[in-house]
């Protein structure tokens, strides 16, 4: 969550003096040690504060909300009290109220302050979530967010290719083989057209629990019980069989696969089958059949039976 300039300043139209800066109140008028300093600052930059905001020039738009930075501008004050002019450090509309709302104990200004927020991406890193120092760190020219952009398809070539030498190649040889095996795994479960950056939130439930199998493919863990729920669902006949082959690999390699499953080449690929019913909800919940898929279809009570 950032402030906003577009909540900041809803009415464009408007001069800083009639008000378009919404905390700093009509400027023109102000009469507070605030509003002293913006209209300071403006003479000192060459602000002109009767333009519209959107005839500002984009530097004076940027001088309003964020400040100065560290460079120190002359400020000359004249009032009832007298006059006087000192140098300091302009924070801007924005970084004040963020300031504010950290630093404040009342509860009723930091709702005024959160009226400004809104969900945008880091205005320091462009939505990437990384610090710049961690960015400048590259491999086979890509930084991090650049590689996390990729999608699996283009993550699994290029992870594939990475020639490293010395020192960088013992550090990564293990890293890299549980990288290429679990982008090899979604390629063949058939997501290949996710990106890595994908928020987890936006997957549907079918590839989540392909995505969840994947980090198992790639541990090669054994003694595990894995509990799925239709994983199949959306998925293409072509790549539903590549699911049930990595769900065999993890029986084959000492795990147990139990699978809540209607698509029927999964249940004929299955080692045991249980059948619940006779119907659904309230009219099931007794079983109705267990056994191997050969014995469930000879089986007389199970429509699950005739179905295969």
């Amino acid at each position: 969550m950032e402030m906003d300039p577009d909540l900041v300043v809803p009415n464009p139209d408007l001069s800083v003096n009639e008000g378009a800066v919404k905390p700093l109140g009509a400027v023109g008028e102000g009469t507070s040690w605030g509003t002293d300093i913006v209209r300071a600052v403006a003479r000192e930059r060459g602000i002109d504060l009767n333009k519209p905001w959107k005839a500002l020039p984009a530097a004076h738009r940027k001088v309003i909300l964020f400040g100065t930075g560290d460079e120190r501008v002359r400020i000359q004050l004249k009032g009832s009290w007298g006059q006087g002019a000192f140098k300091m450090r302009y924070e801007g509309a924005i970084n004040s109220m963020m300031r504010r709302m950290r630093e404040t104990h009342s509860e009723e200004m930091r709702q005024y302050y959160q009226k400004f927020l809104s969900s945008r991406p880091c205005s320091a890193c462009g939505g990437r979530r990384i610090r710049a120092e961690a960015l400048g760190v590259k491999i086979a020219g890509k930084n991090i967010a650049e590689v996390t952009a990729l999608s699996v398809a283009d993550a699994y070539p290029f992870f594939d290719g990475l020639d490293l030498k010395g020192a960088e190649a013992k550090i990564a040889t293990e890293l890299l083989k549980e990288i290429r095996a679990r982008l090899r795994f979604l390629l063949d479960v058939g997501l290949s057209y996710l990106t890595l950056a994908r928020p987890a939130p936006s997957l549907s439930g079918g590839e989540g629990q392909r995505i969840r199998l994947a980090s198992q493919i790639g541990s090669e863990l054994t003694g595990v019980i894995y509990v799925l729920d239709e994983p199949s669902i959306g998925l293409h006949q072509r790549d539903n069989k590549k699911l049930l082959a990595a769900l065999q690999h993890l029986r084959d390699i000492g795990n147990t696969v139990v699978v809540v499953e209607h698509d029927r080449e999964a249940m004929e690929e299955a080692d045991w089958i249980i059948d619940f019913g006779p119907g659904a909800g309230r009219h099931g919940g007794e079983v109705v059949a267990a056994g191997t898929p050969a014995e469930v279809m000879r089986s007389k009570g199970s429509l699950t039976g005739r179905y295969l």
